[in-house]
């Protein structure tokens, strides 16, 4: 198991990192993975600085709140079988550990150790939802002006505390043709389903104000891949008085609700079908199906009956 990021270590960080070193430079200096460094630096405190005292505070709590103890070999074993017989995700897994059997083991870790199998030829990897996967975040390279990335996402958001707090994607026809706008709840899991006429980012925008607009619920923030198609982000923000985040390029992982999403409409278009006949009025059947759908993640709950909990648990 990789080893924690020590208080000295986090002292380094703190002092490079103030001197406008990037992440790279600080892991090549300390010898850790880049996304140790990422996950380090996304410690920051209610003022949004990262300080190497409340970063190890942050440590100490979830370490004392999670047992902090190395998984077991059959619990390894478990992990293995999901992956390979049953393609359960590391968010899917780390849940129904923690839900069945009390054990506190975190998708991050699950997604570290398929990396490591990778590296020395296991096939973990190949039974991912997304096929081949590498834990660790791409370089941004596109032309989306003024990003701000999922690292200074508030960790209320990371936790899955509120209501409010959404992730978006696109699912696409065969050959490029037709597209669908998802939108999930991160926490309730309530999700919304569009048809568009095109994608462009002007009709991104459109339809997904119009979306909110006639969405009732509370709205935080956003969070979607770095597609093109997403570039008016700033006014979809602006508009939506919401906060606006990019995952890194290539990490699937760090939207796993939208994934999941994705792989529930799939039930109803498979892949391949063309989206020639598929229209607003049936898109919006499947959102119902969807909603009304009992999810285990909400202990058997449905998306809309956790959402209501919620907000009468808050009045």
């Amino acid at each position: 198991m990789i080893s924690n990021i020590t208080i000295e270590e986090r002292i380094k960080i703190k002092a490079l990192h103030d001197q406008g070193h990037g992440v790279s430079s600080i892991a090549k200096y300390l010898k850790r993975h880049k996304t140790s460094i990422y996950r380090e630096l996304s410690k920051r405190n209610e003022s949004g600085v990262y300080d190497y005292q409340h970063a190890q505070k942050v440590t100490s709590a979830n370490m004392a709140r999670q047992g902090h103890q190395k998984p077991t070999e059959e619990t390894i074993t478990q992990i293995e079988i999901k992956i390979i017989n049953d393609q359960w995700s590391p968010e899917q897994i780390s849940g129904w550990l923690k839900l069945n059997h009390g054990i506190h083991i975190s998708h991050t870790w699950i997604y570290q150790y398929v990396e490591k199998d990778r590296i020395v030829g296991g096939e973990l990897s190949n039974h991912m939802r997304r096929g081949k996967y590498s834990f660790e975040p791409r370089e941004y390279k596109g032309k989306i002006k003024n990003r701000i990335t999922i690292d200074e996402r508030p960790e209320i958001i990371n936790e899955r505390k509120r209501l409010g707090d959404f992730e978006i994607d696109l699912i696409v026809g065969p050959k490029n043709k037709g597209a669908i706008l998802t939108v999930v709840d991160r926490l309730s899991r309530q999700c919304i389903i569009e048809k568009l006429s095109c994608k462009s980012s002007k009709e991104i925008k459109n339809v997904l104000l119009n979306a909110f607009n006639n969405y009732d619920g509370q709205k935080h923030s956003i969070t979607s891949d770095n597609g093109s198609e997403f570039t008016l982000h700033e006014e979809i923000s602006k508009d939506l008085k919401l906060d606006y985040y990019f995952a890194h390029p290539y990490a699937s992982y760090e939207r796993g609700s939208i994934e999941n999403l994705n792989g529930l409409i799939r039930q109803y278009i498979p892949k391949g079908k063309a989206f020639d006949d598929i229209d607003q009025s049936f898109v919006k059947q499947i959102e119902e199906k969807l909603n009304s759908r009992p999810r285990k993640v909400l202990k058997f709950l449905t998306p809309r009956e956790f959402y209501e909990n919620m907000c009468l648990n808050m009045n």
